[in-house]
């Protein structure tokens, strides 16, 4: 088994995904309100509006404008992540995702299990928050693995991303419907992967 980075046991799961006013955001970065109109007007900062015409924004739309316009993040906006799991019959394959992601979340605790009856214990064991399920883990039936994730309480809000050297739209239908968020062909842009993880992330904890 391989690990990546460990932290405190203390875990959140899941972000709480809420609407920001303009004041809300300017208490976060230390701006005036009227900046943060400007740069919603400029359509510079996705938002909507309330029935009473407010501006609302969503953090995951925060994140993405602080991340494209290099603006530190507050501490405590971003997702944090507890533990990834990367069930694969080539784990290194995704160095460049586990570089990214620690980076992005250095909080985060990854597993690597170097076979199926490792990695059923490390996911009962600890419980992850995202979950890389490769389709063609030898001496695992994916299919099932998913599913019984899905129907074991105390790790059914777990984010399954599947992965295959080629999924084909039969698999990528299956494993939908046993509880996968996605299912991803390799090659796998790691910054593109990174994002849905932390997407996923914020729609599970709205």
């Amino acid at each position: 088994m391989g690990k990546g980075k460990s932290k405190s046991n203390g875990r959140k799961r899941g972000a709480r995904r809420k609407n920001l006013s303009t004041f809300d955001i300017s208490r976060l970065l230390g701006v005036d309100p009227g900046s943060v109109a400007n740069w919603i007007d400029a359509g510079m900062l996705k938002a909507h509006r309330t029935p009473g015409g407010h501006r609302r924004v969503t953090i995951e739309d925060l994140i993405r404008f602080l991340r494209h316009h290099k603006i530190p993040t507050p501490p405590g906006l971003e997702q944090s992540w507890a533990c990834l799991v990367v069930i694969d019959h080539a784990p290194d394959y995704f160095e460049e995702l586990l570089k990214i992601a620690l980076e992005r979340h250095p909080e985060c605790e990854v597993f690597k299990p170097s076979d199926a009856f490792q990695a059923g214990v490390i996911v009962v064991r600890y419980k992850p928050d995202i979950i890389l399920l490769d389709l063609q883990m030898p001496g695992m039936d994916a299919f099932e693995a998913c599913r019984t994730i899905k129907s074991y309480e105390q790790i059914s809000d777990a984010v399954v991303l599947a992965v295959a050297d080629g999924c084909s739209q039969e698999d990528k239908r299956k494993i939908l419907q046993c509880g996968a968020e996605a299912c991803l062909s390799k090659p796998i842009n790691p910054s593109q992967l990174v994002e849905l993880m932390e997407s996923a992330l914020i729609r599970r904890g709205s």
